[in-house]
């Protein structure tokens, strides 16, 4: 962070643009980088091709038909985790809910469980809530945009899916976990493609 940029946006971001197939991003001691990444992108691991395949077919992309973030809106507005008037002990309470529903949702991709994998996406949105009100509510103190975006949530929300979650801070997408069709759903295809390709000696 920096006088001109009050907070640096998370790592998981830049991985995501950057490590192709489906990851976990380990972090511990408070670190901004992952400490490990575990990387599954073996298209010709028989096991691997099984967990691309179901991903895809149980991940959707629904887009938000209105603006969710207004102007100069910051995830950064409420910060309980900076807050001196709450807790240590509620602190970690609040950061363990948001790794637990990391872990779980991991175990869910892993083991290709639906349910649960909805679920983590569920947990991480009431998560988000908790820590930083403004993830999940970007138009605090605008009561009809801020239940507009709730009830277009909710729609695609338990029980109506298994789960959902923003793809970002404050809306963007919902990405949206169910074994049958969504409304306006779009299908994803993992990233397969390397960082880096090895460049061949005779075309240097």
């Amino acid at each position: 962070a920096t006088r001109d940029r009050p907070y640096i946006a998370g790592s998981q971001d830049h991985c995501g643009l950057f490590f192709p197939g489906v990851n976990k991003l380990c972090y511990k001691d408070g670190k901004h980088w992952p400490f490990k990444i575990i990387n599954l992108n073996d298209t010709k691991d028989a096991k691997q091709q099984e967990i691309f395949k179901w991903l895809e077919s149980v991940l959707h992309i629904v887009d938000i038909p209105f603006v969710s973030r207004p102007k100069g809106y910051s995830s950064q507005t409420i910060n309980y985790l900076k807050d001196p008037k709450v807790s240590h002990f509620d602190k970690v309470r609040m950061v363990k809910a948001l790794s637990d529903a990391s872990e779980l949702a991991w175990d869910s991709i892993v083991k290709m469980d639906v349910d649960k994998l909805g679920k983590a996406l569920s947990d991480t949105m009431k998560a988000w809530g908790t820590m930083l009100p403004y993830t999940v509510n970007p138009h605090h103190g605008d009561e009809a945009k801020s239940m507009q975006l709730k009830q277009f949530v909710s729609k695609y929300d338990r029980p109506n899916t298994k789960g959902c979650l923003f793809s970002g801070a404050g809306g963007g997408f919902l990405m949206v976990i169910n074994d049958k069709p969504v409304e306006n759903g779009i299908k994803i295809s993992i990233n397969h493609d390397p960082i880096c390709r090895p460049h061949p000696s005779d075309k240097i």
